[in-house]
């Protein structure tokens, strides 16, 4: 996945009262099979902001290392639910090093 498929299916913008809010979809693991999605707000911008202020706020989310890590092997960001640990993502784990989940 690249950053725009990225940004597509795990980063959105809305309008809530005043405000824009950058939120960005957290994914955790309450078992072992069945991964849990949930929106959490990451960033909050005022109402009037630019286009161009929005890009750079959804930049700096996809930059946080709190939500979106590179694969030290592969080289592919991923969310940070995707990760196997801080290094290496699950399908590296799963191809290179055995791990079966």
């Amino acid at each position: 996945m690249n950053d725009t498929e990225i940004i597509a299916k795990f980063i959105k913008v809305e309008r809530q009262n005043s405000e824009l809010s950058v939120l960005v979809c957290c994914i955790s693991w309450p078992h072992s099979h069945e991964p849990r999605s949930n929106w959490e707000i990451a960033a909050v911008l005022p109402l009037k902001s630019s286009s161009g202020e929005i890009d750079s706020k959804i930049q700096n989310v996809l930059q946080d290392k709190q939500y979106f890590q590179t694969c030290q092997e592969c080289q592919r960001r991923n969310p940070c639910g995707w990760m196997h640990n801080d290094g290496i993502c699950q399908g590296c784990a799963e191809r290179n090093h055995g791990v079966v989940y």
